[in-house]
């Protein structure tokens, strides 16, 4: 079954019905407007695959493509329309600026058709009631006036294209950044609607019509599948625990721009959400690769006070394969189970005696106490003690409500995370002298001359971290003994007598 012509032949630039015709060797010489060239076409009654066939020989590019090959396509047709437009890439300054002011002018004329209308409608009730004499002059009256009507319609109308095509490629490219050939169609019509035949004005305006259209329609298109992809991607991320309130609020703006008809503004706040999701995404990676490293300590504590972990060091290696390959949300579900597993051995162990739990609670205070005012004097000397820091809040406020497990695991991973700090810190005090190297001193755990002295005495071996603390003076014998004795004086303490008793009754 043939295509009715009229449902694509109309869709078609006038370039492309010129192929149409030369492929199948038909006359449009005499053709003036786009209508002219259809209807010639329309008498060969051509199918819709014949057209796209000959279409197709003519550019040597296969009729259909994929949404891949859309921008290739738009510069395909901007080359071609631009090669049958006038040879110019831009007006000058001064021409243009007449050219914008001849448009402006004619914008403001609008052309109507209501007296044309009512003077045809009079010609033709002259007419039906016998009136046929009348009913010429009228007619012929109402015909003239409508040439004059219909070629200030052409111009009014050619003014609207031209502006309108104009703002929407200087919204979507820029003045400076758009396409030459862009350009050059743009050019064209501008030039052809001041000193252009009615046939070369049809014939430009065409191409800048079609050429601003599949160009925005393209930029669109392309912004639409970033949205589209983008909100399936934050869909994603937010299954494993990603804050993506600020790529969604781009998004909003993004689809009021949108509606606004800004599509540079809509791409641009596109691009922004998508860079905002994947700055969370990368956020939240580094979170869960954090948290690696704090349930490797629960599981130490946990095997420390002697539970068992061995399955939970199974689950933690198929959590960072997990990782690895990319499925966070995996990883994420893998160690909520396995710390959930080893939170629960540790507190089972804890409930069978309670001198552990108390002794692990000395230690946990022993390592805050420790810790404390070194972070606090890295802090001063402007040492990154963020991640510490964190811990040891964690710490504290897990012993605030004794919660001795959650305590134990953060106090480990405290310890951890400050061996690098403390290094740092051992150095700035070593450089401030605030630290003494001690000649021949070793240390008695590492065996490490690295031994330095505080100003108050206390010891430490900056290798392995190790404090020798201050100690106590010895006091001899016979001081003690000396002390323990009553000064003698040579005045005799006075002997009181024991005081007899009175009553009632003597004995």
């Amino acid at each position: 079954m043939t295509d009715d012509p009229n449902n694509f032949l109309n869709d078609l630039p006038i370039w492309k019905l010129k192929l149409v015709a030369t492929e199948y060797r038909i006359d449009v010489s005499a053709c003036r407007y786009k209508r002219d060239y259809v209807e010639k076409i329309r008498t060969k009654r051509l199918t819709q695959a014949q057209v796209n066939g000959a279409l197709s020989k003519a550019k040597k590019a296969p009729a259909e493509k994929d949404d891949s090959g859309q921008e290739a396509s738009l510069k395909q047709d901007i080359e071609q329309i631009a090669g049958r437009s006038v040879e110019i890439i831009e007006l000058p300054a001064e021409e243009e600026k007449t050219i914008e002011k001849n448009i402006d002018e004619a914008l403001t004329m609008r052309p109507s058709f209501f007296e044309i209308d009512s003077t045809a409608q009079s010609a033709y009730n002259r007419m039906i009631v016998g009136d046929f004499y009348e009913a010429l002059k009228t007619n012929r009256d109402a015909r003239l006036r409508s040439l004059e009507m219909i070629s200030n319609f052409e111009v009014y109308s050619a003014a609207i294209s031209i502006r309108a095509a104009d703002e929407l490629l200087v919204r979507l490219h820029g003045k400076k950044s758009m396409d030459p050939n862009l350009r050059t169609a743009l050019a064209a019509a501008k030039k052809s609607f001041v000193a252009g035949s009615p046939r070369l004005r049809e014939e430009a305006l065409e191409s800048l019509e079609t050429l601003a259209c599949k160009t925005y329609e393209v930029a669109i298109s392309e912004s639409d599948q970033n949205a589209e992809e983008l909100r399936g991607l934050l869909a994603d991320y937010e299954s494993f625990g990603t804050r993506t309130e600020e790529a969604r609020r781009y998004l909003d703006i993004a689809s009021q721009a949108k509606q606004a008809f800004d599509t540079n503004e809509y791409s641009k706040l596109v691009r922004n959400a998508k860079r905002s999701a994947e700055v969370a995404k990368e956020f939240r990676r580094r979170e869960i690769e954090n948290t690696f490293e704090l349930v490797k300590a629960s599981a130490e504590e946990a095997k420390g006070i002697g539970a068992s972990v061995d399955r939970a060091e199974a689950t933690i290696a198929e959590a960072k394969s997990a990782f690895d390959e990319g499925q966070f949300k995996r990883t994420v579900e893998l160690l909520a189970a396995v710390e959930h597993s080893i939170d629960s051995a540790h507190m089972e162990m804890m409930r069978r005696s309670k001198d552990l739990e108390a002794s692990q609670a000395r230690k946990i205070s022993a390592a805050v106490a420790r810790y404390e005012p070194a972070i606090s004097e890295a802090a001063s000397y402007g040492i990154d003690v963020q991640e510490v820091a964190t811990h040891l809040g964690s710490t504290k406020a897990a012993l605030s409500r004794n919660d001795i497990v959650a305590a134990a695991k953060f106090s480990h991973r405290m310890e951890d995370v400050m061996l690098p700090v403390e290094k740092e810190l051992d150095h700035v005090r070593i450089e401030r002298g605030a630290l003494t190297k001690l000649a021949g001193a070793k240390c008695e755990k590492c065996g490490s001359e690295a031994v330095y002295m505080f100003s108050n005495g206390v010891k430490k071996c900056v290798d392995c971290r190790r404090i020798y603390p201050v100690p106590k003076p010895q006091v001899q014998q016979a001081q003690v003994v000396q002390a323990a004795k009553p000064i003698a004086t040579s005045v005799p303490m006075r002997q009181e007598e024991p005081k007899k008793k009175r009553g009632l009754f003597r004995w």
